[in-house]
């Protein structure tokens, strides 16, 4: 039997502060994928990125997947190699097969990612994600690379799936549709860190302005491949220690902020509901916390969404 898909839109109507707190790079390196299991064990992350393409994904998963989080896919067209042939996404990679880096495409002066080529990487990177977790990702983004081009690509990749396509940070037609926002990265020093304390501070003005915030962190430990192959060192040990910290805990508390794993709650029937079912809106999300035991605050958010284009294809 098909099966029906259930979105909810979480947060919009809702006056408490909800804050998703996200770890990007799973799969980069092992130390990476170390210090994020870290972070999410003994620390406050609620929801991770995967980078399907990486050598160490699988590893970075099987760290992670016995956790309550969200994990979403980190598509990544600057680092490492492309599941894709080379041969197949000229505008992508180097002479050698590999990822431009992401300093190398930004420094154009044009955008020179091709979206057919985008869209073959994005795609084997998903059915990567399937081959390794056995299920779609939670959402969909991107790392690093803020190229129109890609944005598109990632959209209609997403959109042919039935993916949750979520861009916070790159993409504020993303953010203004969905009243869901990023708050920017902290500003770097010379030796590319900065105060984690200072910079949560003067967060709390724009989460407690918003309906749903989202930050993002790059918690790990350093390796050879990371002091090698990212610019971004000694700033995911630190973060790694403070996302575990309990001052960061104790902060968030005393100022009642709410964790959130995902942006939207997906939920598949394995039975269509009946007629009757779905002529009310709330009977439908009555509906969906008796057959899920969902808490009672999936249930309670205004202007939710309840996606019925399925039904008509029964």
């Amino acid at each position: 039997m098909r099966k029906l898909k259930v979105i909810l839109k979480i947060g919009k109507g809702d006056k408490s502060m909800k804050l998703i707190m996200r770890a990007d790079d799973l799969g980069f390196s092992e130390a990476v994928n170390l210090g994020i299991y870290k972070a999410v064990k003994e620390g406050v992350i609620t929801s991770v990125g995967m980078m399907t393409n990486m050598e160490h994904a699988n590893h970075g998963y099987e760290l992670v997947k016995d956790f309550d989080i969200a994990l979403g896919q980190h598509t990544n067209i600057c680092a490492g190699r492309p599941l894709t042939d080379p041969k197949l996404i000229p505008s992508l990679v180097q002479e050698n097969g590999e990822f431009c880096s992401s300093r190398e495409i930004r420094s154009r002066k044009e955008d020179t990612v091709v979206i057919e080529e985008a869209e073959m990487e994005i795609e084997a990177q998903y059915l990567r994600f399937k081959e390794i977790t056995g299920k779609d990702p939670d959402y969909f983004e991107c790392h690093a690379v803020i190229s129109q081009n890609f944005f598109i690509a990632l959209r209609n990749v997403a959109k042919k799936y039935g993916l949750f396509y979520e861009n916070v940070l790159f993409d504020q037609e993303f953010e203004k549709e969905n009243n869901i926002y990023g708050i920017a990265m902290a500003k770097l020093n010379e030796q590319m860190l900065y105060d984690p304390k200072e910079y949560i501070e003067n967060s709390l003005e724009f989460i407690r302005n918003h309906d749903v915030s989202v930050m993002v962190f790059h918690p790990g430990y350093l390796d050879q491949y990371i002091l090698t192959h990212s610019s971004f060192t000694l700033i995911r040990a630190m973060e790694c220690d403070f996302l575990c910290s309990s001052w960061l805990k104790d902060w968030l508390k005393e100022y009642q902020i709410e964790f959130r794993k995902l942006l939207y709650a997906i939920l598949n029937y394995s039975q269509i509901p009946t007629v009757q079912e779905i002529t009310d809106f709330n009977s439908v999300l009555s509906v969906i916390e008796n057959r899920y035991n969902l808490p009672n605050s999936y249930s309670n958010f205004e202007n939710s969404v309840y996606n019925t284009t399925p039904l008509k294809e029964w």
